[in-house]
């Protein structure tokens, strides 16, 4: 890692954990106001989170591109070194996240707001296990999608309303990659995984779609 990607990394793993945790602390209002208000059983905060963490990372990949870019460039940042701290980041914000819901979830498991199963959603055969590991990886892929999105703006209206329209495909991706895992869930346990490495694929896709749209943002701004 060179010194600027170190550095800049550094900036932005600075500033995101806190904007994370005002999140995650929203989110756990929002999640005690409607485990009082339900009439129905819920899940445990981890799985309420994980499932709202995918939408959180894609919101925070556009703002953080859109905020920071011109700063990076204008700071004698190159793009490729933009384009790198910002995939580092989103893998830390991703794991931090994870780690923090996992924690908070552990602490109102000694209250009346444990829940009643880890996730609202049920993937038929998946492991409890499996189904984090699928909500990461598709997290993953929505911040990837939303770097595309945010610096296709930077190229001009018509590449920024392409690049949503291959954020909405990522969606649709998204679910058919669900249906997927439910097929190979059928099969075995280890065939799950190959709907894992599809994910995979497909995040590698995006992040290079990404990069290659980052590299050719115009040199100067203003």
């Amino acid at each position: 890692m060179t010194a600027k990607l170190k550095e800049t990394t550094k900036i932005f793993t600075s500033i995101f954990p806190v904007w994370s945790l005002w999140y995650i602390g929203i989110l756990l209002i929002i999640y005690i106001i409607s485990h009082i208000f339900s009439s129905e059983g819920m899940s445990a905060f981890f799985g309420f989170g994980m499932t709202a963490n995918r939408t959180y990372l894609f919101v925070l990949a556009i703002i953080s591109v859109l905020m920071f870019m011109e700063w990076a460039v204008n700071m004698g940042i190159s793009r490729k070194t933009f384009y790198k701290s910002m995939m580092i980041t989103g893998l830390v914000t991703a794991v931090f996240i994870t780690a923090v819901v996992g924690i908070v979830s552990f602490g109102l498991s000694f209250t009346p707001f444990a829940g009643d199963y880890l996730f609202a959603e049920n993937i038929e055969h998946l492991t409890d296990f499996e189904h984090v590991i699928f909500h990461f990886l598709s997290g993953l892929l929505f911040w990837a999608a939303g770097v595309l999105i945010a610096a296709a703006f930077y190229r001009g209206f018509w590449p920024g309303m392409l690049s949503v329209l291959a954020g909405i495909a990522a969606i649709m991706l998204l679910i058919f990659n669900e249906d997927l895992l439910n097929y190979f869930g059928t099969i075995g346990n280890m065939a799950v995984y190959l709907g894992f490495v599809i994910l995979l694929v497909l995040t590698a896709l995006y992040s290079w779609l990404a990069y290659r749209v980052v590299k050719n943002i115009p040199v100067k701004f203003g």
